[in-house]
């Protein structure tokens, strides 16, 4: 019998933002069972290694909460990852960046 695995507890996917997950990234940045909190489509690669892809409060701001910390515009962001930004009222608002 095959066991199936939850989609939003795939441990082959973010758990924040879907995105696929190596399992190298997820033993080098995930928790103590290898699921990644967070990925580098969806953090920057300062706060994963601080602790935010283990699960890990960090002090410095999330850029889901401000997509411009991302350095790129909203709209260039993947679409995934901008379904985490947006809230109950729609896409959060940005200046729109420059490259």
């Amino acid at each position: 019998m095959q066991r199936w695995v939850r989609s939003n507890q795939n441990p082959q996917r973010c758990l924040k933002c879907g995105a696929h997950v190596t399992p190298e990234f997820r033993r080098g940045y995930g928790d103590e069972n290898d699921h990644a909190h967070r990925c580098s489509d969806c953090d920057t690669y300062t706060r994963l290694s601080d602790g935010s892809a283990a699960g890990q409060t960090v002090a410095i701001a999330d850029p889901l909460d401000d997509p411009t910390r991302f350095n790129e515009s909203y709209d260039d962001l993947p679409s995934h990852v901008q379904a985490v930004c947006r809230d109950g009222s729609g896409e959060v608002a940005t200046d729109g960046g420059s490259r």
